[in-house]
């Protein structure tokens, strides 16, 4: 019971909000993908695979990144890997107990993320590759088929979704450079901006990992002949489980979803091909491998590798007016909705003179939070602007007369002040 008070404590860490229990879930999910994986592992390697798997899985970026970042990803993707082993079990030997679970599971991974349905379409391709006898490949299609179908009250909901179908979406076309840098995000973790502080060592750590992590992947393909026919059976199901990857990008030759992030959800089982190839070689180099993924892990976990706005979030709270206004870029408009005071917060819009794209959750904005012009009330009163965005980015629309006053940056942010006869 102490344990369990202590964990509530944990979790409601600067409110319910707080920055713990807002990745406390992720946390968690990456605690439990390194045991689900080295289960897999061990299916094709035996034991030593499964123990190599574990220890990748616990150091390599993706992972570890994947563990602290304050979304569904996360979760998602460990979801998918648990739906890939009961299925797997399931499949092996039939039961109401692990069809159960297996469904429970994939539920569970679609209503984390819809891209989880992808996931589970390679998920039952490789459970097929297992050859089961047909009643258990009705009963496995059966349960994938409910599992998914259990998100139809919600899309019902949100059917608004749809709305966007043929409108333009952030992932860029599909192409040689796009499709390298995805595959890359597979060891790397999310890429980064050379601007961050020490940015091109912590790329150089990164393209370390990158390299590191596909020799272990080629470890594993020159091993293939000493697997034998259960090893060969067990490496083929966790290649064909992370194949809605390939699905995505066959679908990004219409309309480009080839995505690192919706990627994440989907290809964790290449881990335990890793993991085997890591068996495979002399210790010593697969320790070196193993540092080469860790170092650029610590390094990141150390590093800011975020935009920073906390450093300009007291300025904002000692100098706004509720004369004043406060307009930030769409980037920066609902971080510091979190961390200004209410004055602040009372005085802060997003200032733009082009229509949002659908996609950056306006749904999430106060009403009347996003604005087209300086509000006539700030220019009579002889209010001061604060302008919050990227380094460079030039305030919209300012009324005739404001002039820049100072300017103070952190890091990819700016505070600019702006003033009628300032300079």
């Amino acid at each position: 019971m102490t344990a369990l008070a202590d964990l509530a404590g944990l979790a409601s860490f600067g409110g319910l909000g707080g920055p713990v229990a807002l990745r406390l879930v992720p946390s968690l999910a990456g605690i439990a993908a390194i045991p689900l994986l080295a289960a897999l592992g061990r299916r094709v390697g035996g034991d030593a695979a499964g123990i190599w798997t574990a220890v990748f899985t616990a150091v390599v970026p993706t992972a570890v990144m994947l563990s602290g970042f304050a979304r569904m990803y996360g979760l998602a993707a460990t979801l998918t890997v648990a739906s890939a082993l009961l299925l797997w079990r399931a499949v092996e030997k039939p039961g109401l107990a692990r069809w159960a679970a297996y469904g429970a599971a994939a539920a569970a991974a679609v209503w984390t993320d819809y891209f989880s349905t992808v996931a589970l379409a390679g998920i039952f391709v490789a459970a097929l590759w297992l050859r089961p006898g047909w009643r258990t490949a009705l009963v496995a299609s059966g349960v994938t088929a409910v599992a998914v179908a259990t998100i139809a009250p919600w899309l019902i909901v949100a059917r608004a979704q749809f709305e966007h179908t043929g409108q333009g979406f952030w992932v860029p076309p599909l192409g040689p450079i796009m499709i390298g840098g995805t595959l890359a995000q597979l060891f790397m973790g999310p890429p980064l901006d050379s601007s961050m502080p020490y940015g091109y060592a912590l790329i150089g750590l990164q393209s370390l990992a990158v390299m590191a992590g596909f020799a272990a992947l080629a470890g594993g393909l020159i091993v293939w002949r000493r697997l034998g026919l259960e090893g060969h059976r067990a490496a083929m199901f966790c290649l064909i489980s992370a194949g809605g990857v390939a699905l995505l990008a066959v679908v990004s030759i219409w309309r480009p979803v080839l995505d690192a992030r919706y990627a994440s959800v989907m290809w964790l089982p290449l881990f335990a091909f890793a993991g085997v190839g890591l068996t495979a070689m002399p210790r010593r180099a697969a320790g070196l491998l193993i540092a080469a993924v860790a170092v650029p892990t610590m390094a990141l976990s150390v590093a800011t590798t975020h935009r920073e706005t906390s450093s300009l979030v007291a300025q904002l709270d000692a100098q706004v007016g509720p004369r004043d206004l406060a307009a930030a870029s769409l980037d920066d408009y609902l971080i510091l909705l979190d961390e200004t005071n209410p004055g602040v917060q009372s005085r802060l819009h997003v200032l733009t003179t082009v229509d949002l794209p659908w996609w950056v959750g306006t749904a999430a904005y106060p009403a009347g939070a996003v604005i087209g012009e300086v509000p006539a009330d700030v220019v009579a009163n002889r209010g001061r602007i604060f302008w919050i965005a990227d380094p460079g980015m030039a305030a919209p629309a300012l009324p005739p007369g404001y002039r820049s006053q100072s300017t103070r940056c952190a890091i990819e942010v700016c505070l600019t002040i702006y003033a009628l006869g300032g300079g």
